[in-house]
């Protein structure tokens, strides 16, 4: 299969679904990461430009840590609104990985530019197939199905599905350490409460309660996006 992650900001598939993005690239399918934005105010001392690069290339390497191909729609962060021009973006992109699978943010989040990425998936999967919407990339004959995986912090979010990543939570880890640059960014904007390691332990811990939840070890908790497309779990989620 084709498995498309697409979150708001470089760092949100890592952190929500990195272990079962590896365990799909373990199976021998495709998988792409894409990013709605650039994260150009990730940094309280870089100019826009300089960390918008940065955090592009942390991107890069973290899917390269799978195999994975890495897209940039280059929204500005924080400052992403819809119109047709971003409809247009968003199907091109799925048409462009041909995703049978796409994971993406809860439509309740903390954050607008979370809750902007998952309407918009989750508004478009009809039109995928459809020859008359025109762009770069064509049609292909396929609604893909859309999962959301859990806002920041795993708040108020019940999963349907879980996925067993005890064997790839190590990827997990390495993918989101890539992203230096946001756990600087957590440390200056929210002086007194992060510390160098609680970026990266956080990512752990939530895995290890969704873990706990299913009966192993560490899990990545998900829900399916709309009943009508719903298939058995385990042909959608490795």
């Amino acid at each position: 299969m084709n498995i498309l992650a697409i979150g708001a900001h470089p760092d949100d598939i890592e952190h929500n679904c990195g272990g079962t993005l590896a365990k799909y690239a373990k199976l021998g399918h495709k998988v792409f990461t894409a990013t709605a934005t650039n994260g150009n105010i990730g940094s309280a001392t870089l100019p826009m430009e300089e960390i918008a690069a940065i955090r592009k290339e942390e991107a890069r390497r973290a899917a390269a840590l799978i195999g994975a191909e890495y897209i940039c729609l280059d929204y500005d962060d924080e400052m992403f609104f819809e119109d047709k021009a971003a409809r247009y973006a968003f199907i091109d992109l799925v048409r462009y990985c041909k995703a049978d699978v796409i994971l993406t943010h809860s439509p309740e989040d903390y954050n607008p530019d979370h809750e902007l990425t998952s309407k918009i998936i989750s508004d478009i999967p009809v039109m995928i197939p459809i020859e008359k919407i025109k762009t770069k990339n064509p049609a292909y004959d396929k609604i893909p199905v859309i999962v959301y995986f859990e806002p920041a912090h795993g708040l108020g979010f019940i999963p349907t599905e879980y996925v067993d990543i005890t064997d790839t939570i190590e990827t997990k880890i390495a993918m989101l350490s890539e992203h230096k640059s946001q756990a600087l960014w957590m440390q200056d904007n929210y002086k007194g409460t992060y510390d160098d390691g609680d970026f990266f332990e956080e990512a752990r811990a939530i895995s290890r309660y969704r873990g706990i939840q299913c009966g192993v070890k560490y899990a990545e908790g998900f829900r399916m996006a709309n009943d009508a497309f719903r298939v058995v779990p385990y042909r959608v989620l490795p």
